[in-house]
Formats: C-alpha cells, sequence, structure tokens
C-alpha cells in the first residue's frame, strides 16, 4: 500500500496532470447523463453563476452556456484549456476559464450559485478530496447546488490497482496509469465524506459497452 498522505493536492494535481497532457483529444459529446441531471435537478437557474471543475475539451461547459448559466471553468491540462478557449470562441460563448496546479479555489466564499464536477473530483485522494470538497463548500453561496459524478469500484478499467483504501491506479489501458482515482464501495461512504452538505441524493448510470462496466454514482447536495 502506497502512503497516500504523504500526497497533497499539488503533488496529486500534478501525477494526474502528465498523464492528461499526453492524452489525445477526442473532441468528446455532450454527456447526455450530465444533461438529464441539469434538466431535472435545476432547469430554472438561468444567469446564475456556474462553476465547473475539470471541464475537459470542453462540449458540457459549452451546453452549459448555451442554457444561459454564466460559466466558470477550472481545468488542469493546458491542451484542453486552450481546445476549449478556440471551441468556445467559434461558438462565440463567453466564460472565465482558469488553469490550476492544485485544488484550491481562486474565488471569493459565498461565489458561485451552482459547482459542477462531473468525472473530474475522483482523480483525488482521500485527504486532497476532502480538501476539494471544503474548497467547494466555501465558494458556494448557501442553499447553493453542488452535482458530481464519482466512480464505483465497479469500474475496473479506472479503479484497477488498489494503492490504499478505496484509492487506484488506472488500468494502462487508459493511458492514466499515472493518475490516483477515489472510488466509492457504497452509498454511505459519499455520505460519510460529504457530510458537510445537506439534502444528499444520490443516483448512478451504469452501461455494460463491451470493453468494461461503467458505474458513476451521481451526487446532488447544498450548502
Amino acid at each position: 500500500m502506497v502512503n497516500t498522505i504523504k500526497l497533497d493536492s499539488k503533488k496529486v494535481v500534478s501525477l494526474n496532470k502528465s498523464s492528461w497532457e499526453k492524452i489525445k483529444i477526442h473532441n468528446m459529446h455532450l454527456d447526455v447523463n450530465l444533461v438529464k441531471c441539469q434538466k431535472y435537478l435545476f432547469p430554472g437557474a438561468k444567469r446564475k453563476k456556474l462553476l465547473y471543475i475539470g471541464f475537459g475539451e470542453g462540449e458540457n461547459l459549452s451546453y452549459l452556456i448555451s442554457q444561459g448559466f454564466e460559466c466558470y471553468g477550472t481545468e488542469i491540462s493546458k491542451k484542453r484549456l486552450e481546445f476549449t478557449k478556440k471551441k468556445l470562441s467559434e461558438r462565440k460563448q463567453k466564460a472565465t476559464l482558469k488553469l490550476v496546479d492544485s485544488n484550491k479555489l481562486l474565488f471569493k466564499d459565498n461565489f458561485f450559485d451552482i459547482i459542477i464536477a462531473w468525472q473530474s473530483l475522483y482523480y483525488n485522494t482521500e485527504k486532497t478530496l476532502k480538501e476539494s470538497l471544503y474548497e467547494i463548500y466555501r465558494v458556494l453561496k448557501p442553499g447553493g447546488i453542488f452535482l458530481s459524478s464519482m466512480l464505483s469500484v465497479k469500474q475496473k478499467l479506472l479503479c484497477n490497482k488498489k494503492i490504499a483504501p478505496n484509492t487506484y491506479k488506472p488500468s494502462s489501458k487508459t493511458g492514466q496509469q499515472n493518475c490516483v482515482v477515489y472510488c466509492f464501495e457504497k452509498e454511505n461512504q459519499i455520505k460519510k465524506i460529504y457530510k458537510k452538505f445537506k439534502n444528499i441524493k444520490i443516483g448512478h448510470y451504469s452501461s455494460f459497452l463491451f470493453k468494461s462496466h461503467n458505474f458513476h454514482y451521481v451526487v446532488y447536495c447544498q450548502k
């Protein structure tokens, strides 16, 4: 087992960034599961300040801009940030995007109405995940919404090699073998980690596309 306590958020981000800067940009499609959650959970939130943590190639972010949100975003990969900037410019869309090297959110307290971390927040250890959740709670307005998708241990390609409790290295097949991911086994573990938040609701989306089982928890909560 690895002593993940020694991995601070800068080191974890550095490990993850080393993979994501090398992974080819695929111009990924809009995530229909995120769209369904947004339509169901906060359909009338136009003009609200929204932070997207780990926006990747920007297609989900572009959709949220199109829905009328005032969007901000953070990303660890400079390549993906530049790709998203170009995409938004071509579509005549605007967002405030920041390149980050840790889980620290350089925004004021109580700044955002909504925060989304979709397939991004689990790139952490337990320690750095808790630190990230603290930052999210800090910059979220009272009553604000936090939506995230988190890994289940059923996702074997990412939860591949166990290095600490609930902490894994992904398979080399993903190109993310240098990354660190935190995976949940049960819903009560999520509630324990997210305990600072209120009105916690947990769902999931799942598919099996021949090569591997895709299973993500979806966590909705409020400050």
